[in-house]
C-alpha cells in the first residue's frame, strides 16, 4: 500500500533536543520494512498542498498531541472526500482524545525497538534539520516507556530496554552517515539502571546528553559522565517539597535532589531542571511560596502543569484562568530567553 504519514507542526523550537518524532520515525520504517511505500509529510519543515499531496495514496497516518485535534480533523475530511482512508495512532488515540476521527484508531505504541529497523530518519528530512540545527544532531532511543508512574507523566507502552551494544551500533551508523556534533538520548530516564549507565559512559567519547532522574545517581556516575563527554543533563527535579514530591508519586527525596544537582556543579556539567507548579489545589500563593524557596544556587526554573492528554494530575485549577495564564506566560518566556522550551503549547 502507499500510506501517507502526516505529522503537524510541533510547539517548540525547531532545534529543541526532542523535535525529532522518533516515535513516528519507527513506525514509518516498520511499515517499509513490511512492503509499503511510505511518503512523510512534515510540517514542522515544510508547508503542503494537502488535497495534492494525498492523491493516490491508500491510507494517511495522524498521530500528534491535542494541539493537533483540529489541524487533524481538518485534513480527515479532505481525505474523507477524496476517497483516502484514514487512519490516528499515539496519545490521542490510545486515551481517544479525538473522538470525532471517523478513521481507524491504533491504540497503544511499538513497546519492542530493539526489533524494530533504526528510525527513518531520512524521509522525515534529517539532512533539512541539520541545515537549520547550529549542532549537527541526532536523537536516539536506548528505551521506551518508564517503570516509574508520577501523576504528571501519561505512559502509552511498556517499559523496556534495548541492549547498549544494539543501541551503540545505531550510534556509530549516524556519526558514519552524518558526521554528528553530538547525541542525545531521548529515553523518559536515562540511569534507571546505574551498570547499565556506566556501561555507556564506558563506550561513549561523542559528546551526548540526557534525562536523568536523581536516583539512582552518585560521584561515581557524575565522574564517568563527565569522562565520557556527557554535555547535558536534563533532570527530574520537579519540586524541593518532600509533601509535594510524595504527592507526585515522584518516589524520591530532596536530599537525593540536592546531591545530584551538587554534584553536577562539582563536575561541571550543564544541566537544568524544572520545578512544576499548577497542580490540582495548589492556590496563587501556593505557588508564590513555592517559587520564593527555589535554592538559587541551582539551574532550575518554575513551569506550569500543562498536562498531556493521560495524565492523572494537573487538570483542575485552584487559580483563577487569568492568573495561570500570567504565570504560564512568564515561565514560558524566562525558559525561551534560556533556550529552553515548554511543552506543551500554553493553553488558551
Amino acid at each position: 500500500m502507499k500510506i501517507c504519514l502526516v505529522l503537524h507542526k510541533y510547539g517548540v523550537r525547531l532545534d529543541d533536543p526532542c523535535c525529532y518524532p522518533l516515535g513516528y520515525m519507527y513506525v514509518s520504517s516498520y511499515l517499509q520494512g513490511i512492503g509499503h511505500t511510505v511518503k512523510v509529510l512534515n510540517y514542522n519543515l515544510w508547508d503542503y498542498d494537502f488535497k495534492e499531496e494525498i492523491k493516490g495514496q491508500d491510507v494517511v497516518y495522524f498521530t500528534g498531541f491535542e494541539e493537533f485535534k483540529q489541524n487533524i480533523l481538518r485534513d480527515e475530511q479532505v481525505c474523507i472526500e477524496a476517497g483516502v482512508k484514514t487512519t490516528l495512532g499515539g496519545a490521542l488515540a490510545t486515551f481517544d482524545g479525538i473522538p470525532e476521527f471517523k478513521g481507524f484508531k491504533f491504540k497503544g505504541e511499538i513497546d519492542n525497538v530493539s526489533s524494530c529497523a533504526f528510525p527513518d530518519y531520512s524521509s522525515f528530512g534529517i539532512n533539512e534539520y541539520h541545515k537549520r540545527h547550529p549542532l549537527r544532531y541526532m536523537g536516539v532511543l536506548a528505551s521506551r516507556g518508564c517503570p516509574y508512574s508520577c501523576t504528571f507523566c501519561a505512559q502509552t507502552c511498556k517499559f523496556n530496554l534495548r541492549p547498549v551494544l544494539n543501541v551503540l551500533h545505531e550510534i556509530k551508523c549516524y556519526l558514519f552517515k552524518y558526521s554528528l556534533d553530538m547525541i542525545v538520548f531521548n529515553d523518559n530516564t536515562f540511569n534507571i539502571n546505574k551498570s547499565r549507565f556506566m556501561q555507556f559512559c564506558s563506550q561513549l567519547r561523542v559528546p551526548w546528553s540526557a534525562a536523568i532522574r536523581c536516583q539512582p545517581f552518585d560521584e561515581e556516575m557524575a565522574i564517568a559522565a563527565k569522562k565520557s563527554n556527557c554535555k547535558y543533563f536534563v533532570v527530574g527535579v520537579e519540586s524541593f517539597n518532600q509533601d509535594k514530591l510524595n504527592r507526585m508519586n515522584k518516589k524520591i527525596k530532596v536530599k537525593q535532589i540536592k546531591r545530584t544537582l551538587d554534584l553536577l556543579e562539582k563536575y561541571k556539567i550543564n544541566y537544568h531542571g524544572n520545578i512544576l507548579v499548577g497542580f490540582d489545589n495548589e492556590t496563587y500563593s501556593d505557588i508564590a511560596d513555592e517559587i520564593r524557596n527555589i535554592p538559587s544556587e541551582y539551574k532550575v526554573f518554575p513551569a506550569m502543569v500543562q498536562p498531556f492528554i493521560g495524565t492523572k494530575d494537573g487538570k483542575k485549577r485552584s487559580v483563577s484562568k487569568k492568573n495561570f495564564s500570567k504565570l504560564s506566560t512568564l515561565f514560558n518566556d524566562y525558559a525561551t530567553q534560556g533556550g529552553k522550551s515548554c511543552y506543551p503549547q500554553l493553553e488558551s
